[in-house]
């Protein structure tokens, strides 16, 4: 990949409160696009003030569903302007997703189970 950029997720949300998995789905898809246009990318946490996993797993967790590999994503994708804190939410959520799409029809077979003991 030819070019780094820098996405802002403050600039693609619009806001500094980054909890809806729909704005998750904004800054993916930006992310997204980057790479398909051979860029490699820096993600800047650049004021925050509220930040959820929900809105990680959205952002984040799905580049662990298989159309990138972690070499991939470890080369093209760096995290800037983030906080300890923020960066040890963002390693769970990662690690959350890799071990979900390893095994994501025991995670979903197991949920189904869950909710249908619920409905019992």
């Amino acid at each position: 990949m030819a070019d780094r950029i820098t996405l802002k997720i403050f600039d693609i949300v619009g806001s500094p409160v980054w909890v809806s998995t729909d704005d998750g789905q904004k800054v993916y898809d930006k992310i997204t696009a980057a790479f398909k246009a051979n860029r490699s990318v820096n993600l800047s946490f650049a004021n925050k003030e509220s930040l959820i996993t929900a809105f990680l797993n959205a952002a984040i967790g799905q580049l662990y569903s298989g159309e990138y590999d972690e070499a991939f994503l470890k080369e093209h994708l760096a995290f800037i302007d983030i906080s300890d804190n923020d960066r040890a939410m963002l390693e769970r959520a990662i690690d959350n997703a890799k071990r979900y799409f390893a095994n994501r029809q025991s995670y979903d077979q197991a949920w189904g189970d869950v909710v249908d003991e619920d409905e019992e």
